[in-house]
């Protein structure tokens, strides 16, 4: 028996791409997953640090690589005795409701289970529509739509 024999072959078929609206869910996911950890480490009263790299010119003139902390805006503030939280796509709130762009919380302790409420959301296609209306306003600005 040959070495090639023992592995399971299959064939080659193309690769599925994702549709525009998974594309739209994954990137609101991802950003999403940064506000989480970033909740996160305020709740437990740490700072959360992202690392990334960029370019940077030295005195010379030349170009070299260096790594850089990522600055993470949160997406919630004080207000009151609560906090106000809003949902961004690209830098723009989503309506989450007819009318309403932000939630309200409790405290940062609450925070990361909202947001984990919110990713549920948006896995189920619940946002797709807010996330639409985002997209069309802002090419309709640019006199594209």
């Amino acid at each position: 028996m040959s070495t090639i024999s023992k592995l399971n072959l299959v064939p080659l078929k193309a690769r599925m791409a994702m549709t525009p609206q998974e594309a739209r869910r994954q990137k609101l996911v991802t950003k999403l997953e940064e506000q989480l950890a970033l909740a996160e480490a305020e709740a437990a009263g740490s700072k959360h640090v992202v690392m990334k790299q960029a370019w940077t010119r030295d005195n010379d003139g030349n170009k070299t690589r260096v790594t850089r902390e990522k600055r993470i805006k949160a997406w919630w503030w004080k207000d009151g005795d609560g906090l106000t939280m809003v949902v961004r796509y690209g830098a723009k709130p989503l309506e989450l409701a007819k009318g309403k762009r932000a939630l309200r919380v409790e405290n940062v302790a609450a925070v990361p289970a909202t947001i984990r409420t919110i990713m549920d959301a948006v896995n189920a296609g619940e946002l797709d529509g807010a996330i639409d209306a985002v997209l069309s306003a802002g090419k309709a600005k640019q006199g594209k739509g």
